[in-house]
């Protein structure tokens, strides 16, 4: 009886259990049988620490790990060193490598579904997996061989665990295929397409001068060339804005989105002669998406005769920013306009055929098929013009309205694995700089410091020069014809003659995406430069002192200042003061008025609170029926700069009256946050409604609670230095989509240095090191990096690769 009584209690239980997990599985959108399957195989493929593995390795390669997962790997050869990074890497992150590069060549729907059909079509038809492959036929044998090496790592990773693969392809019930040196180069072109965005405002702007015609649309472009409209009106069209919007959905939707809100970064050097150490000091932090797992791998790199430690695209190998023992780096993303849309005039009974020069110009004709997952083969025809391919093609354009082709420079063959491999070698300023004369794309500012106390700056890339005609077009703002010519790039601007600066009298160099150059500068670069509130912030920490430390490097890191509010916010007092307001709406610009004075975006804060929401009211309020629905979603995210220009201008054709149309966006703002936070505007707080979710691709999908972490409320914005980059909508709260991945300082008087990752250096969910740096990064916290080797050889767990012969 007792023993009846005991399986029936078991049954219950068991039934209970799989009540809880079908509950789970049908609140996350999963099937029961693949939810169950993925939930008992949780620790397969969890990564190995301490111990000792049989590899392809020709002498033994021992890998440290520290308190947080981070490996410290130490060979013989640089053949070994470079295998095991891949191997390190696949360890760690090999769904999170597969999945990236399957999505960039188009082949996700092949174990996803029909789903991500459009998005592979999109991938394919940019093409870079084919410019990747174009960069590695003109790569040297040496950078060949690290690519191989790092790849034959990642394979045997992906050998020896066949069937020990991590949960992600249990559940997706497939393996991964062998890496090869082009998937490596292809995530560099992907993050190099991230970095940029042209293509999205050229179609912006075209779709918007199509609804409201040039003259007002001009006055929202990011700056307009000297003659207005009537020079741009020489070459310009209209672009069918559902078109238009409908290619910038798809950049949006890509693996690593184009044009995110907040993408961006912060860096800087400061000269020894400024220092208490009197050594030079660096100081870093990349704004990119806040993703589970993190885009950063942590690693740290050591051969006999060279020893370099940063962080690395799982992926890639080596080290894109960090230090070695001669010198430390960094980057940020310089964003010059280096993307042109052509319009394209295909013949009417042969669309293969196009007209250039009064000529009829053969387009290369690419057949693919993509294979999906559950459904039919879908055919994909790819056309490319001698700009580049038509990216027109992936939607269903309007009876008339041309297809647009895509010259950018990143589709070319470029060198940025050879860069990269010399940026870790070089001991000084002439050697880095030789180095980047290989990294074309993306374009960054580089800047450099090293142990004899010197600072440098490069702006680093390969920049087009365009025609006149093309420069009397916009220069690149907006599309132009594709059937002349007349607006070809005609070079390119001179590698010596790229923006840089070595060892200024100030003793201090900032990059934040800001403008890089002054106008007496003899190129164009871009109309586009970032707002200079997060550079006039840390400006505002550092500029006028010396005796600097690491700690005020963080202290500079960690700033929610907002320089951008400190200058908006008297303005829009001014104008308010004149308005007839309501008493909460009265409370609410008191609020905003004091908080203006000393403008930091604490979580707590009420003026941060109130200042962002009202820039969200204010941008409905002024493009709400005057654009179409669908375009005025897009406009809601106008940038701060330009919506501050048009209410400086005190009369645009935007609105009437500018007092009138602030108090409405007063009083809008009031009405969200009242609604949201309560009626006291003085208990609002900006945390509440900005928060910040870490997501893993299979969050949604799988089980939030698992892979996910959050939501978390943070302080600051986009124009913090402390960034915590959101889109801008009509709705809250606002979701925090960028930041700062990884965070580093270094004084090189010792190469003492500082960092930390955000959430942790895993990707599989049961790795202790999957989140536990969550709390520190959350806190503007560091954890010390560790670069001697005394230092590296006591720790705790070594897992060594043994050759296996």
């Amino acid at each position: 009886m007792k023993k009846k009584l005991v399986w029936l209690i078991l049954g219950l239980l068991l039934v209970i259990l799989l009540a809880f997990l079908i509950r789970d599985c049908a609140s996350e959108k999963t099937g029961v049988t693949d939810f169950l399957k993925w939930n008992f195989s949780q620790k397969s493929g969890l990564p190995q620490y301490s111990g000792t593995i049989l590899a392809g390795v020709d002498a033994p390669v021992e890998i440290y790990f520290d308190d947080y997962g981070v490996p410290h790997i130490l060979a013989q050869t640089e053949r070994d060193l470079f295998y095991a990074q891949g191997y390190v890497h696949a360890m760690e992150r090999i769904a999170q490598m597969d999945m990236t590069r399957r999505a960039i060549a188009g082949r996700l729907s092949e174990v996803a579904g029909p789903a991500l059909v459009e998005s592979d079509r999109f991938h394919r038809t940019i093409g870079f997996r084919r410019a990747a492959e174009r960069s590695y036929a003109v790569l040297s044998g040496e950078t060949r061989r690290v690519l191989e090496a790092y790849s034959a790592g990642v394979n045997d990773y992906i050998e020896q665990n066949r069937k020990n693969l991590p949960p992600e392809f249990i559940l997706l019930n497939y393996a991964p295929e062998p890496w090869d040196p082009v998937d490596s180069l292809s995530i560099a072109k992907m993050m190099a397409w991230s970095l940029g965005g042209n293509m999205q405002t050229e179609l912006y702007l075209a779709a918007l001068a199509g609804e409201v015609g040039m003259e007002k649309a001009a006055e929202l472009f990011p700056a307009y060339p000297e003659g207005g409209p009537s020079i741009l009106g020489r070459a310009w069209t209209a672009l069918d804005s559902g078109a238009a919007l409908a290619l910038i959905g798809l950049c949006e939707e890509s693996v690593f989105p184009q044009g995110s809100p907040g993408i961006g970064s912060n860096n800087w050097v400061v000269s020894g002669r400024l220092t208490a150490s009197g050594g030079a000091l660096l100081a870093s932090d990349m704004h990119l998406g806040l993703d589970l797992p993190s885009i950063w791998y942590m690693n740290y790199l050591s051969i006999p005769g060279l020893s370099v430690t940063g962080v690395m695209f799982p992926g890639i190998p080596g080290v894109i920013a960090g230090f070695n023992d001669h010198i430390a780096w960094a980057v940020t993303n310089l964003g010059p306009d280096v993307m042109d849309l052509y319009r394209i005039e295909f013949q009417a009974g042969n669309d293969s055929l196009y007209r250039y020069n009064d000529q009829w110009l053969q387009a290369e004709i690419i057949e693919e098929v993509i294979k999906v997952r559950g459904a039919a083969d879908v055919p994909l025809r790819i056309r490319v013009t001698r700009f580049g391919p038509v990216v027109s093609d992936v939607i269903a354009l309007p009876a008339g309205e041309l297809p647009l082709s895509l010259r950018w420079t990143a589709l070319e063959a470029t060198r940025e694995a050879e860069a990269m491999l010399g940026m870790t070698r070089a001991t000084n300023f002439a050697e880095f700089r030789a180095a980047l004369r290989n990294f074309e794309a993306p374009a960054q500012n580089f800047v450099y410091a090293d142990v004899e106390g010197n600072i440098g700056y490069l702006g680093n890339g390969r920049f087009p020069i365009r025609s006149e005609s093309h420069r009397a077009a916009g220069n690149g703002l907006l599309p132009v014809p594709g059937w002349t010519g007349e607006y070809e790039w005609t070079g390119w601007v001179p590698w010596e003659e790229i923006p840089g600066l070595y060892n200024p009298p100030s003793g201090l160099i900032v990059t934040a995406n800001h403008k890089a150059v002054d106008d007496g500068y003899p190129y164009f670069l871009t109309y586009e430069w970032a707002h200079p509130s997060r550079a006039l912030s840390i400006l505002r920490e550092l500029e006028g002192k010396d005796g600097l430390t690491l700690e005020q490097m963080m202290a500079a890191q960690a700033s929610f200042y907002n320089s951008h509010a400190a200058q908006a916010v008297p303005l829009l007092a001014e104008i308010l003061r004149e308005a007839a307001l309501g008493g909460r709406e009265r409370e609410a610009l008191a609020i905003l008025e004091e908080w203006g004075r000393n403008p930091v975006e604490s979580a707590d804060s009420a003026g941060a609170a109130i200042f962002h929401t009202l820039y969200a009211c204010l941008a409905e309020n002024l493009f709400a029926g005057q654009v179409s629905e669908a375009l005025l979603g897009r406009m809601i995210g106008t940038s701060a700069a330009v919506l501050d220009r048009l209410i400086q201008a005190g009369q645009s054709a935007w609105y009437g009256d500018r007092v009138l149309l602030l108090a409405q966006s007063l009083h809008d703002a009031a009405a969200m946050l009242s609604e949201t936070l309560g009626e006291d505007p003085a208990r609002w707080r900006w945390g509440e409604i900005h928060l910040l979710t870490f997501k893993h691709p299979l969050g949604d999908s799988v089980s939030k609670t698992r892979y996910n972490r959050g939501p978390f409320p943070v302080g600051g914005s986009g124009s913090t230095p402390a960034a915590m980059g959101y889109a801008r909508r009509l709705e809250l709260p606002f979701r925090v989509g960028t930041g700062a991945p990884w965070r580093y300082v270094v004084d090189l008087a010792d190469h003492t240095a500082y960092d930390i990752l955000a959430i942790g250096n895993s990707g599989h969910i049961r790795s202790p090191h999957y989140a536990d740096l969550l709390e520190m990064w959350l806190g503007m916290a560091y954890k010390p990096r560790l670069f001697r080797l005394a230092e590296i050889k006591k720790l705790g767990r070594l897992l060594v690769l043994e050759p296996r012969q």
